[in-house]
């Protein structure tokens, strides 16, 4: 069992993207997205610049084990991911925030200049070199998705955390820490999406309404989700596959 670490500055509904029954990690992030492994666990923990969380305070964001990774170009084509595609009409937000934003222009695209940037919300062309450099989008079933109501990990489960950045995360070695960290997370997680993202307006629903086809919520109430989830976390308060590399 390998499980990796890193620390968000930005948790946005983007990267990861935690909608449509997949999470993936598509965009930022290149060195993990290049060197993690098939059946390998990420997870992305709060940092002070997310939320104000100090080193050694941080709650989990995410945790994801990776089922398939997939080459950028294949993303793009493959009909699964269609959803992820972003649509910048004015419609709910969970259509804004895909991250299958790199449509290649020649077959088996792999090149920067083989790939166009479509108009997104949050990367433009200054980011297009380091998601490309990721080559990679890794994707996920099995995932539990905290966003904005982060979960606070008891002390004797806690992974190793990095104290700042880092570029391809950082390993638990005890695998049986590991182990544990992971079954607790999916004890506590009762559906695979438990709040919306940092940075998603609070008046837009269509965080948990993505099994469907979500018409234009921006102007509704989204319930409690404390109540909903019972407490547990704290808010903030602020198919084709690659071969493998590993």
């Amino acid at each position: 069992m390998r499980l990796f670490a890193y620390k968000m500055t930005h948790d946005s509904g983007f990267a990861p993207n935690p909608f449509w029954g997949f999470l993936t990690l598509a965009t930022c992030k290149p060195g993990i997205r290049r060197s993690k492994c098939e059946g390998d666990w990420v997870a992305g923990f709060t940092s002070k610049a997310l939320c104000g969380h100090p080193p050694g305070e941080e709650r989990l964001v995410f945790l994801m084990q990776v089922d398939e990774k997939v080459a950028l170009a294949d993303y793009f084509r493959d009909g699964r991911f269609q959803s992820r595609i972003p649509r910048n009409d004015p419609v709910a937000k969970v259509y804004r925030c895909g991250d299958n934003i790199y449509r290649p222009l020649v077959p088996h695209a792999t090149d920067t200049n083989e790939f166009e940037q479509l108009p997104n919300g949050h990367h433009g062309a200054s980011e297009k070199a380091r998601d490309l450099g990721g080559m990679y989008a890794l994707i996920a079933t099995r995932f539990a998705y905290f966003g904005a109501e982060p979960l606070r990990i008891p002390s004797n489960l806690r992974p190793d955390v990095p104290r700042g950045q880092s570029s391809q995360g950082t390993r638990t070695h005890d695998s049986e820490r590991a182990k544990r960290f992971i079954d607790y997370v999916f004890d506590v997680a009762k559906a695979p999406v438990m709040a919306r993202p940092h940075q998603w307006p609070r008046a837009d629903a269509s965080w948990h309404r993505q099994d469907a086809d979500v018409p234009d919520q921006e102007n509704t109430r989204v319930e409690d989700v404390s109540q909903r989830s019972g407490g547990l976390s704290g808010s903030c308060g602020r198919r084709p596959r690659c071969p493998r590399t590993c």
